[in-house]
């Protein structure tokens, strides 16, 4: 009887142990991925490699947008651009191009412009919407302009004399970019300063456009050219966002660089490839359209509403083989860390064991995950929601598990 009940006994811990570590919490989760991106629209590897296989701008356009068309738009018009977004503060000057020669700003509040003298900074604040204009260590030279002008030497606008200069902005994280066109419109918005380039969207926004490398074959270049062109203008067509006071973002919207964008490796390659598909764009109705764009698929696009929500005809979700080519190299693979208490809010379990995908969308990107807490209790999360909150490389994940200590 007593070694039945040993028996017994060992038989109920053997049992007992896979449930138990079943159901242990663990610390931290890894989610692991491939892919960069939000994989709607163009691949932009994949386009190198087309390029590289004979493939035209037109035929790239045509396989990454399928419902729209190459259309011939006037591109001749103006673009807000904002390149120092809810600054506390700028730095402002003239700096000249080539060998050093005396340059200068000017500035106006809707007035008469004001010449400032060679070499002179200009410090900029906001108060209540109203800017601060520090200059020469006289303050407040104009203490109730709620938005200023500047222009600098060999500008159009530029009411002195003096060679071809760009302007120098400064900004409160230290970092400092040059422009060679503009006006630059400022404007105070509360205690924060917006600031703005008005440039001409058919070359001097788009040729400073930076959002592949200038060495690549022709038809890639000018295939984001085209992708470009379509988002600039559709942003225009859009109208100018309170936020910002502009159409786009030099950062958020398309990177757009400063003047060093003119000594990047090949950049007479882009700026030929802009005006080789001089007001193409990629359009429904004759009308441009945002023609999104992403690094590198895992082997197929998305559909738009299934990362964004909201259904665009042109932006279906279509194989793209071309993005995991040999000739692209080796896939990117990442993978990004989160916590199991994280994990447990977003799914409103009160801890969670494990996460699994229950369903996918036709690009490949997770429509659904289902997580189990402790208790056995589960519950379900769009993949929509649980990106948004977990910012990964790419919409294509491919499994979230347990960290192993």
């Amino acid at each position: 009887m007593q070694i039945f009940r040993v028996i017994m006994v060992a038989a109920l811990l053997v049992t007992a142990t896979p449930s138990n570590a079943v159901n242990a919490v663990p610390g931290s989760f890894v989610i692991k991925g491939s892919g960069l991106g939000h994989g709607v629209g163009m691949s932009q590897v994949g386009a190198f490699v087309q390029a590289q296989n004979g493939r035209t701008a037109a035929e790239i356009i045509a396989h990454y947008y399928p419902k729209a068309q190459l259309a011939q738009v006037d591109d001749d018009v103006e673009i807000l651009v904002n390149v120092a977004a809810n600054q506390s503060q700028l730095i402002l000057a003239a700096a000249p191009i080539r060998k050093p020669q005396p340059t200068s700003l000017s500035v106006s509040a809707g007035a008469k412009p004001i010449l400032l003298s060679a070499g002179a900074q200009v410090t900029l604040s906001a108060v209540a919407g109203q800017l601060q204009l520090s200059y020469l260590g006289a303050t407040e030279l104009i203490a109730t302009a709620s938005q200023l002008e500047f222009n600098w030497s060999g500008l159009k606008g530029f009411i002195g004399t003096g060679p071809k200069s760009e302007i120098t902005i400064s900004r409160a994280d230290n970092s400092l970019s040059k422009y060679r066109f503009g006006p630059l419109i400022v404007t105070a918005t509360g205690n924060r300063i917006q600031a703005v380039l008005k440039l001409r969207a058919k070359d001097q926004y788009l040729n400073a456009v930076a959002e592949v490398a200038s060495t690549w074959p022709t038809a890639a270049l000018q295939a984001q050219a085209i992708a470009a062109r379509s988002m600039a203008l559709t942003a225009v067509n859009a109208g100018v966002k309170t936020n910002c006071r502009c159409h786009v973002n030099s950062l958020v919207d398309q990177n757009m660089r400063g003047s060093e964008r003119y000594k990047l490796p090949g950049y007479p390659n882009w700026r030929k490839a802009v005006k080789q598909t001089a007001g193409q764009v990629v359009a429904i109705n004759s009308q441009p359209v945002a023609a999104w764009f992403f690094a590198r698929s895992n082997g197929r696009t998305e559909n738009s509403e299934d990362v964004w929500g909201s259904p665009r005809p042109w932006a279906i979700s279509v194989e793209d083989p071309y993005s995991i080519d040999s000739l692209a190299g080796p896939q990117v693979r990442w993978q990004v860390s989160v916590s199991a208490e994280q994990l447990a809010k977003l799914f409103k379990l009160p801890d969670v064991v494990k996460v699994s995908v229950a369903a996918r969308n036709p690009g490949g990107s997770v429509k659904t995950f289902r997580a189990e807490a402790s208790t056995g209790q589960t519950a379900n999360l769009p993949g929509r929601s649980l990106r948004a909150a977990i910012p990964t490389r790419s919409v294509w994940i491919e499994n979230i598990k347990p960290r192993a200590d």
